[in-house]
């Protein structure tokens, strides 16, 4: 009978600590920022793209670039949404082609009251 007790015990003890590590868990998923994020805040991007007469030559892929998209305020926090751009040169290290992805970072800055 005392070794049921001590099973409820340590079965009781760890379903309190699962639900303590549920709730301390990050809950922040950055909402509102999705592929549209320029439309909300009004600042207009477009794809690049050059005239090429001949196909692009896959070795022509050179890096990888982040840029701003625009910022929000979340939860007394400024969030900066960046995406991620594929950039293409030529032999000559000029700007063949740019590619956006719909790969994104944020920052998030704590706002001082």
């Amino acid at each position: 009978m005392e070794s049921v007790k001590k099973a409820f015990s340590m079965i009781g003890i760890m379903v309190v600590l699962i639900y303590i590590a549920f709730l301390e868990s990050p809950s922040d998923t950055y909402h509102g920022f999705t592929p549209g994020f320029d439309e909300e805040i009004g600042d207009v991007t477009e794809e690049v793209n050059a005239e090429l007469g001949d196909e692009i030559n896959p070795n022509t892929y050179t890096s990888i670039e982040y840029r701003m998209e625009g910022t929000k305020i979340v939860d007394g926090h400024k969030v900066e949404a960046y995406r991620e751009y594929e950039i293409y040169t030529d032999n000559e290290g000029n700007m063949v082609k740019e590619v956006p992805t719909s790969n994104y970072d944020y920052l998030r800055y704590k706002i001082e009251e």
